[in-house]
């Protein structure tokens, strides 16, 4: 766990020294296109997925052999090249789109991202399948490394070359593909046997992945649905960056729950509840992380950001909160997954991403990015209730 855990705070961390270099070499309103389009990307990727990447994680985690691995991996894998090719389509629909229909000025940016659209796929499917196959060192490679080789690569061409919406969409998305395809090649997947890898994978998704990919509509991929309605409400994307910086440099608060989630799957399959020791010590440290955030991330903000960037800070401390408590919903949430309840979990998503829907079309529309920021506390706060619920509902533990 400490190894995954540090990774990750390394790789947020690195992130948010991206966000520094691309927020000093972009106004905030190009900067807010860039974000804009990586919204798209991530809101379809969540779409395309259909549950398959989450089934072929527990039957990874159920494999006995490391044949009965590297064949599930060979499906996944075909699976996650159709996917891609599917995105590449849609840029392309969405750039139509923007530009004949919306008359956007910035339409031609999703023509950009065709060849790199695939970068959140392909980060998913290290997720899911390391997760299953308790590999820690490639999901803490996935999320460390990408932003570190970009960290630099970008520095050097933005110094000598400039920086324009163009290059940030390819470097980033384009590095982080190059790496993530080493690490999927890297596992070696099996593409013989795809018809009975496929049958047993369909079969899992019917009783569980589907469950969950229903819930992850309604719950993950609504998320990024602010960063497009406060696009398309506003007058430019400034507020579509504000919002996704602030996310960003709020996330740190999300990853120490949602890797002791991760670290536990295997485990969570053979136990009958999460011990109680690991739920108070996941609490208590999360919390106090919070407080910490609260009391550093002003200083911070001035000194890192350019002072058009300086409301970040308030808008951070306020969707920590959303951060914190969408974490600890996460480590119940990867419990019930463990034990297939995917009917739980979807059915979680659904009731707190009906409220994230309606808060990120009509809160936003009435107050723009104010309206951003309450929605995703108050949707947060329903998943996690959501999933506590459910696992007491499961276990029937009287308290946590």
């Amino acid at each position: 766990m400490v190894t995954l855990y540090g990774s990750s705070l390394l790789g947020i961390l690195t992130g948010v020294l991206v966000s520094i270099l691309n927020t000093g070499n972009l106004p905030p309103v190009e900067y807010g296109d860039v974000r804009y389009i990586n919204n798209f990307i991530s809101f379809f990727s969540g779409i395309l997925l259909f549950g398959y990447f989450v089934s072929g994680s527990r039957l990874l985690a159920l494999s006995q052999t490391k044949e009965e691995s590297r064949r599930m991996k060979g499906i996944l894998t075909t699976i996650l090249l159709t996917t891609f090719a599917v995105m590449m389509v849609i840029m392309v629909i969405c750039g139509v789109i923007h530009g004949s229909i919306l008359h956007k000025e910035y339409a031609y940016l999703f023509y950009t991202a065709i060849p790199v659209c695939g970068s959140v796929l392909f980060l998913n499917y290290i997720n899911t399948t390391s997760q299953g196959d308790n590999n820690i060192n490639a999901i803490a490679a996935a999320r460390l490394f990408p932003s570190l080789i970009y960290l630099v690569v970008a520095y050097l061409i933005y110094r000598y070359y400039g920086a324009s919406r163009e290059r940030m969409i390819l470097l980033h998305n384009g590095i982080a593909m190059i790496f993530l395809l080493f690490l999927i090649l890297q596992a070696r997947p099996d593409f013989s046997h795809l018809r009975e890898s496929w049958r047993r994978l369909n079969e899992e998704n019917k009783k569980y992945g589907l469950q969950v990919y229903y819930g992850s509509l309604a719950n993950v991929s609504v998320q990024y649905v602010a960063g497009i309605t406060l696009g398309l409400f506003g007058a430019n994307n400034a507020n579509v960056g504000y919002y996704t910086l602030a996310l960003t440099v709020s996330m740190p608060l999300t990853m120490l729950p949602q890797v002791v989630g991760t670290t536990y799957f295997k485990r969570f399959a053979s136990e009958d509840r999460i011990s109680p020791k690991v739920i108070r010590y996941t609490v208590f440290i999360t919390l106090l992380s919070y407080i910490l955030f609260v009391l550093a991330i002003h200083p911070v903000i001035r000194f890192l950001y350019k002072p058009e960037y300086i409301s970040v800070a308030n808008f951070a401390t306020l969707l920590g909160i959303g951060c914190v408590l969408n974490g600890l919903g996460d480590v119940f949430n990867r419990f019930l997954g463990a034990h297939g309840k995917g009917a739980y979990i979807r059915n979680g998503a659904f009731i707190s991403g009906g409220v994230a829907l309606i808060g990120y079309t009509l809160m936003v529309y009435l107050f723009d990015i104010n309206g951003a920021i309450a929605t995703r506390i108050i949707s947060t706060l329903v998943y996690c209730l959501m999933m506590i619920y459910y696992y007491k509902k499961m276990t029937n533990v009287q308290f946590i």
